[in-house]
């Protein structure tokens, strides 16, 4: 593997900053139904805090719980490259197992459809991580910020979402869902400040195809940086709008429902549980300057390791109380793979990270049994 110098990851500190020019986005319609009134999406998801009754509705009820084995992937941006390379290695060493549960967030979410298809869908993640750039994901318009509520329009990621994730491609998503597999996405909608998790296999099963892709670019909409996604729906005569961003607001990664945290239940009891970070989780020590984008980029990234350290330590607790088998992967630091914030999805750093995931997984040092 290449020597390269110190590696950092962080959001840009301007999506801390213009966090508010989201959520102060012109309001046309009503505000989403409070958790007392109807959802009409609520076939398709739950609030993130949801009890045990809707996350059994959710959930295939047949399954083999001792048995079964799931892949959380966490946000990350372009790190998600990590784990493009993680899983596709993963799979030439023959010991890739199929998941009966998949999550992702953010750019794990981009990732997690491919994944919960199995091995056969490597190819398309690749491409995405490793032929294009951010010229295909994001255009840049600095003064329409203040009013549109980020810097860049996304219009170029959908149409890579849409290429990558046809209706033909949804069709068997939709299938693998029927069979028994479960696929979730988290989005942390604006309005409300909650976050939701999407049953992304019922969505296409019903043959919501827009909306699954609707789903996929809001949970990749970076604060500030990329544009949120409108959802609008009516219900009971009255037209209701929600705005959508990266689920990576309210957390890293999904492994455990917050209510079996505090309750037990069997449906969150053995089996196997992978989580792939798409970031490092005790970074080398850099060098921060004194300039206010710099400590506010660095204090961002801080909190950002932080979330996902405690949701690892978390998770440990929890499977080693639940016999769950956990395993972990994340960016290693020393892999000293170079960041520049002032270049957003560079293909070269992107490539870099794909190949230090790849070379893990087929150097079988890529998880850590917990």
């Amino acid at each position: 593997m290449t020597s390269l110098m110190p590696r950092r990851k962080v959001l840009l500190g301007l999506a801390a900053s213009t966090l508010s020019a989201c959520a102060n986005t012109s309001t046309l319609l009503k505000p989403a139904p409070t958790p007392s009134e109807a959802d009409p999406f609520a076939k398709f998801r739950m609030d993130a805090n949801a009890g045990a009754d809707e996350w059994a509705y959710h959930l295939n009820p047949s399954q083999n719980i001792t048995n079964r084995t799931m892949l959380a992937i966490s946000a990350g941006g372009e790190d998600g490259a990590f784990g493009a390379g993680a899983l596709t290695g993963w799979s030439a060493t023959g010991q890739r197992p199929e998941f009966d549960l998949v999550t992702g967030i953010s750019s794990g979410a981009l990732i997690a459809p491919f994944a919960f298809l199995g091995s056969n869908y490597d190819d398309e993640i690749t491409r995405i991580f490793t032929t294009h750039d951010g010229s295909d994901i994001m255009q840049l318009r600095p003064m329409q910020a203040v009013f549109n509520g980020s810097l860049y329009d996304t219009a170029p990621l959908a149409a890579l979402i849409a290429h990558f994730m046809p209706d033909r491609f949804l069709d068997q998503v939709a299938a693998r869902h029927a069979s028994g597999g479960r696929l979730f996405v988290m989005t942390s909608e604006l309005d409300s400040a909650r976050a939701f998790v999407w049953n992304m296999g019922a969505i296409a099963q019903a043959r919501q195809y827009d909306l699954f892709r609707l789903i996929i670019r809001a949970s990749t909409a970076l604060p500030g940086l990329f544009s949120p996604v409108k959802l609008r729906y009516s219900s009971n005569g009255v037209t209701y709008k929600e705005t959508h961003i990266d689920g990576g607001v309210h957390m890293q990664f999904l492994a455990i429902p917050s209510f079996a945290l505090t309750s037990s239940d069997p449906k969150f009891s053995g089996g196997r549980l992978f989580v792939l970070i798409n970031n490092t989780l005790n970074p080398a020590p850099v060098t921060t300057s004194s300039s206010a984008l710099a400590v506010s980029q660095q204090a961002l990234s801080t909190m950002i390791r932080a979330s996902a350290l405690a949701s690892v330590q978390t998770t440990q607790l929890f499977s080693s109380k639940n016999n769950i088998d956990l395993f972990i992967t994340s960016v290693d630091p020393a892999a000293g793979i170079v960041y520049d914030p002032s270049e957003r999805f560079a293909s070269a750093y992107m490539n870099a990270l794909y190949e230090h995931g790849y070379e893990r997984a087929i150097d079988m040092e890529l998880w850590t049994f917990h």
